[in-house]
């Protein structure tokens, strides 16, 4: 079974929109020099939300110094609803430095420790997009209350905030990773697995039982076609899965808009 989370996506967007109430939100998103694929990101970011009567900008910095003062600018515009940070930076970036910077009520993204700190005591105020749509699809076909997860990945955007997304609704997660012994045997005890390692056909057939779930979060390019982590043609023939492309991506977009208007109530405009 396919898990239809377009349908999804807009559902989140249209309910994003009326509570709007008409307010013309706006986002800026802030790229390091000229890296092509965070261009592509934001672009396509900014062309969702004209779509639904909203706006937003671009802004391209050269240095760390430059991104900061940017941030500091944007915290102090009214006419500025939310901020958002084109990842991965340059190395010479101190991405905490960046993350606290964005004013925890514009932080469209979830990264600032004061949001990632009430993510850890169960407060869901501004959260990571990603995550959150594993989420919302999850509870768009499932009670994930008691559920054995098993999350394949540990980095601070997906795995980490996910676990604790995942424990805030009484479910049993597993964070495993490169390192992790047996992987094999965790995720045919999972009745859902989410994957997001970067590498095509990770995920295969004889590693989930039938009927389990499965969250393909990974973006590939293979032969010029976009794919994701798992063994899509098989593993759909046993168990309900996400697409790639038009799965947790599409979701991930609804997400950010949702998160936009989260922030313009924090803020007070709406």
């Amino acid at each position: 079974m396919i898990i239809n989370c377009k349908e999804l996506a807009n559902k989140i967007k249209k309910r994003a929109v009326e509570e709007a109430g008409g307010k013309k939100l706006v986002l800026h998103a802030i790229i390091a020099g000229e890296d092509k694929a965070s261009i592509v990101y934001a672009k396509s970011k900014i062309k969702t939300l004209r779509k639904l009567g909203f706006d937003g900008e671009i802004d391209k910095v050269n240095s760390e110094r430059e991104m900061l003062k940017k941030i500091e600018e944007l915290n102090g515009r009214d006419d500025v609803h939310g901020i958002m940070v084109e990842f991965p930076l340059p190395k010479r970036y101190d991405a905490i430095k960046v993350h606290s910077a964005i004013s925890p009520i514009k932080d469209v993204d979830g990264m600032n420790p004061v949001n990632y700190g009430y993510l850890l005591l169960g407060h869901e105020i501004l959260t990571p997009n990603t995550p959150r749509a594993v989420i919302r699809i999850l509870e768009s076909i499932t009670d994930i209350e008691g559920k054995n997860v098993v999350i394949i990945n540990r980095t601070p955007v997906v795995g980490k905030p996910l676990a604790m997304m995942l424990l805030n609704r009484h479910a049993t997660p597993t964070v495993c990773h490169s390192k992790t012994k047996n992987l094999k045997e965790k995720t045919k005890s999972a009745d859902i697995v989410v994957v997001a390692v970067g590498h095509a056909n990770f995920l295969t057939a004889d590693m989930v039982r039938d009927d389990t779930i499965v969250i393909d979060v990974g973006i590939n390019v293979v032969d010029g076609k976009l794919q994701g982590d798992a063994d899509f043609e098989a593993i759909e023939k046993k168990a309900k899965i996400t697409p790639v492309p038009g799965g947790v991506g599409a979701v991930t977009t609804a997400c950010m808009v949702e998160n936009l208007v989260k922030a313009a109530k924090l803020q007070g405009v709406i």
